[in-house]
């Protein structure tokens, strides 16, 4: 580790938390391995509705089945349902890191299981192109959040590890409250533009693609 890393994970301060840059830069080999492994999750979901193609016809209609009330409901409280929905499991893989990373591992490779499954049961009926066209607006938002939250919460993991190793002293209770910091002032306005996107810009893309 190297001396600005350890002044980093052992700054007292809270004033002095690092910039959104510096913070990132931190997190880069944490978001690696959280991007490795939501690709290999979404590739085995994708495979697993192709060779069994009724586990995919189950699991997306218990996913109709719970989610179903709310696609009566106005435009404005399905965006709060998808902002708050992303928010608190986001909130929730990146403060649970500090059980040695395992929460969001788990939180990564089921979300992207679910999502290799639904895009495998969505092509059956609507083109590749068309998918992409609706969930880039919003994707390429939400998902990094996602994985940075994921990543934090790897990072936070792997300091209590080296904490509780004592291979390093490092103020987990910093560390926490850096992340909290780092998510409310950035993740969570971007997690709130991509619910705002995702309801009133990709449920429009198809109809407008299709007609």
């Amino acid at each position: 580790m190297t001396d600005t890393d350890e002044a980093f994970w052992n700054d007292p301060v809270p004033g002095s938390t690092p910039d959104v840059r510096t913070y990132i830069a931190l997190l880069r080999p944490y978001l690696l391995i959280i991007i490795i492994l939501f690709v290999v999750s979404v590739l085995a979901g994708y495979m697993t509705g192709y060779f069994n193609p009724e586990i995919a016809e189950q699991m997306m209609g218990q996913f109709e089945e719970s989610y179903d009330w709310i696609a009566d409901e106005s435009p404005l409280v399905i965006m709060l349902f998808i902002f708050a929905n992303n928010t608190i499991n986001s909130f929730i893989a990146m403060l649970l890191g500090v059980v040695f990373g395992l929460w969001p591992i788990l939180f990564i490779l089921i979300n992207g299981f679910f999502i290799g499954i639904v895009v495998f049961d969505t092509t059956r009926e609507i083109s590749i192109f068309i998918i992409l066209a609706a969930l880039i607006p919003h994707g390429i938002i939400e998902l990094p959040m996602i994985f940075i939250s994921a990543a934090i919460g790897l990072r936070l993991g792997y300091l209590t590890f080296l904490k509780i190793s004592k291979q390093m002293k490092i103020s987990i209770k910093q560390e926490l409250f850096q992340a909290v910091r780092f998510f409310i002032k950035l993740i969570v306005p971007l997690l709130f533009i991509a619910a705002f996107i995702e309801t009133f810009v990709t449920s429009a893309i198809p109809f407008i693609l299709m007609s």
